[in-house]
């Protein structure tokens, strides 16, 4: 079953968070607010973004399909605007606005479990993983991409000025703190196990 809010505040036009992964359990207020700053620094408030969480094999499928890869990745993105040059974080928030009819920016499309590995591979925890895959899915709908050297030094260069932001610093805690936690699931029990546990029941009952 898919979980899915649509958040209307006074600084965004629409964010919607969708959770398609019950292995992991998402913040939508903290997921939504990290958007919507995001959005706010790239001047892009006016805009509508959704953004999905799935599982590594809906990835898998969605990577086959729109890159010809058949394997999981962390994050794609879906544009729906074009942009004469990729647009950069700007020092202060863009003025809250209120839209009506917002324009579509595009999907950021995130697998959870892809995520963690690279977490655990980076060395920091998965919310931060996190907030970085949207911060460079949401770069992507803006424009930006790293496919040439050029391009990869000024996306990279808008990446870390927005983790920065979100770091928090000293002084406070990082934004994107318990945004995302991985849920604890039961092994399932086999029929084949069942029945066996009930054999050995029945023999000990029979002595």
């Amino acid at each position: 079953m898919t979980n899915k809010v649509a958040l209307s505040l006074k600084n965004v036009a629409c964010v919607h968070v969708i959770n398609q992964y019950r292995n992991f359990a998402i913040d939508r207020k903290k997921i939504t607010q990290i958007v919507t700053e995001i959005s706010r620094r790239l001047g892009v408030a006016q805009y509508e973004i959704c953004v999905q969480f799935v599982s590594p094999r809906r990835m898998r499928s969605l990577n086959k399909t729109y890159r010809q890869q058949d394997k999981s990745t962390d994050v794609l993105s879906f544009p729906q605007c074009e942009w004469k040059r990729p647009l950069k974080v700007k020092k202060s928030l863009a003025p809250e606005v209120k839209i009506l009819n917002p324009m579509p920016l595009g999907d950021v499309v995130i697998s959870a479990h892809d995520a963690r590995l690279n977490s655990i591979s980076c060395g920091h925890d998965l919310a931060q993983e996190v907030c970085f895959l949207m911060i460079h899915g949401i770069l992507h709908l803006v424009g930006h991409d790293h496919m040439k050297a050029r391009e990869k030094i000024r996306m990279f260069t808008e990446q870390k000025k927005l983790m920065r932001i979100f770091a928090g610093g000293k002084s406070r805690k990082p934004q994107w703190n318990d945004c995302i936690r991985q849920v604890k699931t039961r092994p399932a029990i086999s029929k084949n196990n069942t029945n066996s546990g009930n054999q050995r029941r029945s023999k000990r009952n029979t002595k």
